[in-house]
């Protein structure tokens, strides 16, 4: 490893960093804590406020909505995505031929953008003219079952949707980090557990989970991370669905601050900001705590 003791060159090479860092995290962040103490009228002019907007936030209902719905959308997808990409991980690590081909069928939803995934939810579950939507109700009639797969109107079609395009595109994202991590088990393991006839089930709770749980804990902290920040497009599309179901707090903030609310939209990001940050210590705690990174 190369040490460099010229304290300039140091400073140089560390430069790019912190300029990125001052103008795209730490600068924007001195703003918002700014902008969440000052009260606007049509977005320009600025009153001072002191702490007023949190003190509001503290007794606002619907913002504890916000805040609880993010917690329970954030569950489902980090839930459902990682247990979903570890099957899809697990099947895909088992089969011998065609493997590349299952991995890029699996992975391929990591390319798409938010944006695109929301876009492509929207055309396949229209409620006019999907053709899953249409698929769906094709199929639930012919077992005697009438239900409305519309998420403009019904609230859990809505959840239904923004969770599952959410999740859509997070899996492929898991299953790269799982079958690479999967891929480092000494093979010499699952020919004892094939010896022992050791069933799927358990070797994948009893070994492959304690084996790869590092990774684990570094994708349930990425995922929540991109639960609570990224599904902005997807709950967009529906316009935050009936009668704002899906009101979470990324897609709260963007209202305020598209209603020229701009201080208490600071102070709602800022919420938001110590809500992941919080997550994120505790996550990391736990993982320091039961991930098993080997040796003693």
């Amino acid at each position: 490893m190369q040490v460099y003791r010229n304290r300039i060159q140091g400073v140089l090479l560390l430069l790019p960093t912190l300029v990125v860092s001052l103008a795209f995290f730490y600068w924007p962040a001195w703003k918002t804590i700014q902008l969440s103490r000052v009260r606007t009228i049509g977005g320009v002019q600025k009153i001072p406020n002191g702490w007023d907007h949190f003190t509001t936030l503290a007794t606002s209902g619907s913002f504890q909505y916000s805040v609880s719905m993010s917690f329970v959308f954030a569950f489902i997808v980090v839930a459902g995505s990682m247990l979903i990409g570890l099957y899809l991980s697990y099947l895909i690590y088992r089969v011998s031929a065609g493997q590349t081909v299952y991995l890029v069928a699996a992975i391929f939803t990591y390319a798409l953008s938010f944006a695109v995934t929301a876009n492509i939810m929207d055309v396949l579950f229209n409620p006019t003219v999907g053709l899953f939507k249409e698929a769906l109700t094709v199929a639930t009639q012919a077992v005697g079952i009438q239900f409305a797969f519309d998420f403009t109107t019904n609230p859990l079609w809505a959840w239904i949707f923004a969770t599952g395009a959410t999740m859509w595109k997070m899996i492929g994202y898991n299953v790269i980090f799982m079958m690479a991590a999967l891929s480092g088990i000494p093979e010499s393991i699952n020919e004892t557990a094939r010896i022992d006839g050791v069933g799927s089930f358990q070797l994948v709770t009893k070994v492959y989970i304690p084996m790869i749980s590092p990774t684990l804990a570094f994708l349930a902290i990425v995922n929540t991370v991109n639960a609570f920040f990224l599904p902005f497009p997807v709950i967009q599309e529906i316009s935050g669905g009936p009668s704002n179901t899906l009101n979470i707090l990324i897609y709260d903030i963007w209202m305020t601050y598209n209603n020229s609310v701009i201080g208490l939209a600071s102070a709602k990001s800022l919420v938001l900001f110590a809500i992941v940050g919080l997550l994120t210590a505790g996550q990391l705690y736990l993982s320091d705590r039961f991930a098993h990174y080997g040796g003693t």
